[in-house]
C-alpha cells in the first residue's frame, strides 16, 4: 500500500509533461529556424519561450483550482470572452486595426491579443458545464435531446457569429467543436443525422456561392481574401493569374517540405522563402529542416497527445462530466487545427490562416492552447486523485 502512494503522487502527469516539452523544443527550434529569412526579425524563438513560460505558470495556477470550481468560473470566463469579441468590434483601428482583411487583433504598443483563441477555450467550457449538467442519471428522451440542443445553440450562436464577422477560419474551428460536442453528447442519432445533413448542405452551399457568384457572396460579408483562398483551393487547373498568386505560399510550402528529403538540410541551410513561416507554415519549415523524419516525429506528437485526451475522456467521464466533456472539445480543437494547419502546407486544404497548436508562434494562440492543456492536466491530475481514493476505500 504505502509503495503504491510514492509512486501515485497526483500531480506527476508524466506522460503529460513529456508532451508539454518535447512541443516546446519543437516549437522554438523550428521558430529559430524560420527566423533565418528575416521575415519579423529573428527573435520571435525567445518570445515564444516567453510565451512557454507564461503558459506553464498559467497550468501551475490553474491547479489551485477544483474541477468544480473550473466549472462555476466557466460561464464568467464566457461572458468575459464575449464582451471582449464585442469591443474589438467596436473599437477605433487605433487599437483594433485591421491585419490581412481582419479586424481580429487588440494592439496597445508591441502587445497584440486575438481574443477569439481565448474564446475558443471559454466556449469549450461552457459548452462542457451545459452538455455535463444534462441529465446525468437519467434516461434522457427526444424532447430533452431537443431542449439539450437548444441550450447548446443558444451558448454558441453569438460567440460563433461575433468570431464570423471577424475571421472565418477560427469561426469554422469553432462550429466544428460544436458539431463533436453535440455527437459525443449522447443526443439521440437522428437528430445527430438531421445535424450533420445540415451542417453538411450549409458549408456546400456556401463554397458553391463563393465559386460561382462571389458577389454575392462579398455581399453577405465574405471578405475577398477568403474568397481568393477557396477559388484558388478548388480550381488549380483554371486559375487566373490572381489566384495563382495566391496559390504561390502552398506552392513553396509544399517546395519546402519536398527539398528536406528524409533527413532535413538542417535548421542554419534552408533554401526556400515560405511567407508566414512562424505561424501558418510551420510544418514546411520543420519539413525543410528536419526532412520525414522530423515530420513524423510532429505527427507522432500529436496523436500521441490525442490518444492520452482519448483515453481521459473515458476514464474520468464516471466521476466528472465537465472534465470529460472539456476533454472532448479540447480534443476537437488539437484534431481540427493538426488536419488544416497540415494540410494547407501539404496542398490538400484551403488556407485559413489557421496555426499548428503548441507549435506556432503568437502569443494568444500559444497561451489560449496551454491554458486548455491545463485544464486537461487539471483534470488528469484529479483523476489519479479518485482513483487513488477509490483503491484506497
Amino acid at each position: 500500500m504505502s509503495r503504491y502512494k510514492k509512486q501515485q503522487n497526483p500531480f506527476y502527469q508524466g506522460d503529460l509533461i513529456f508532451i508539454f516539452g518535447v512541443f516546446f523544443i519543437i516549437s522554438v527550434v523550428s521558430i529559430y529556424a524560420a527566423g533565418q529569412f528575416g521575415q519579423y526579425g529573428n527573435t520571435d524563438w525567445i518570445q515564444q519561450i516567453v510565451f512557454y513560460l507564461l503558459g506553464a505558470i498559467a497550468i501551475t495556477v490553474l491547479l489551485y483550482f477544483d474541477l468544480e470550481q473550473l466549472e462555476k468560473l466557466s460561464l464568467y470566463i464566457f461572458i468575459i470572452g464575449i464582451l471582449s469579441l464585442i469591443i474589438l468590434k467596436i473599437s477605433p483601428e487605433s487599437i483594433a486595426p485591421v491585419i490581412k482583411g481582419a479586424k481580429s487583433w487588440f494592439r496597445i504598443g508591441r502587445i497584440t491579443i486575438q481574443p477569439s483563441e481565448f474564446m475558443k477555450v471559454g466556449l469549450i467550457m461552457m459548452l462542457a458545464s451545459v452538455i455535463g449538467k444534462a441529465n446525468p442519471k437519467g434516461v434522457r428522451t427526444l424532447r430533452d435531446d431537443i431542449h439539450l440542443l437548444l441550450k447548446i445553440a443558444g451558448v454558441a450562436v453569438i460567440p460563433v457569429g461575433l468570431i464570423l464577422m471577424q475571421d472565418a477560419g477560427t469561426a469554422g474551428i469553432c462550429m466544428f467543436i460544436v458539431l463533436v460536442m453535440i455527437f459525443m453528447s449522447g443526443i439521440n442519432w437522428k437528430l445527430i443525422t438531421i445535424i450533420a445533413g445540415s451542417g453538411i448542405l450549409f458549408i456546400s452551399l456556401i463554397l458553391l456561392v463563393i465559386i460561382n457568384f462571389p458577389d454575392v457572396a462579398k455581399s453577405v460579408g465574405i471578405q475577398d481574401y477568403q474568397i481568393k483562398r477557396v477559388t484558388s483551393w478548388v480550381s488549380a487547373s483554371n486559375e487566373t493569374q490572381e489566384d495563382s498568386n495566391d496559390s504561390w505560399q502552398v506552392d513553396q510550402a509544399i517546395m519546402a517540405i519536398g527539398s528536406g528529403g528524409i533527413i532535413g538540410n538542417g535548421i542554419s541551410n534552408l533554401k526556400v522563402y515560405v511567407p508566414e513561416s512562424t505561424t501558418d507554415f510551420i510544418f514546411s519549415i520543420i519539413g525543410e529542416s528536419f526532412g520525414f523524419l522530423g515530420c513524423a516525429i510532429v505527427v507522432i506528437m500529436f496523436f500521441f497527445l490525442i490518444y492520452r485526451l482519448v483515453v481521459l475522456i473515458d476514464k474520468i467521464h464516471p466521476y466528472n462530466r465537465f472534465a470529460s466533456f472539456f476533454c472532448v472539445g479540447f480534443t476537437a480543437l488539437i484534431v481540427i487545427h493538426t488536419f488544416q494547419n497540415i494540410g494547407m502546407n501539404i496542398g490538400i486544404m484551403p488556407v485559413t490562416g489557421i496555426p499548428l497548436l503548441f507549435v506556432s508562434y503568437g502569443g494568444s494562440s500559444t497561451l489560449s492552447t496551454l491554458i486548455g492543456f491545463g485544464i486537461v492536466y487539471n483534470a488528469s491530475v484529479q483523476l489519479t486523485r479518485y482513483r487513488s481514493y477509490l483503491f484506497n476505500s
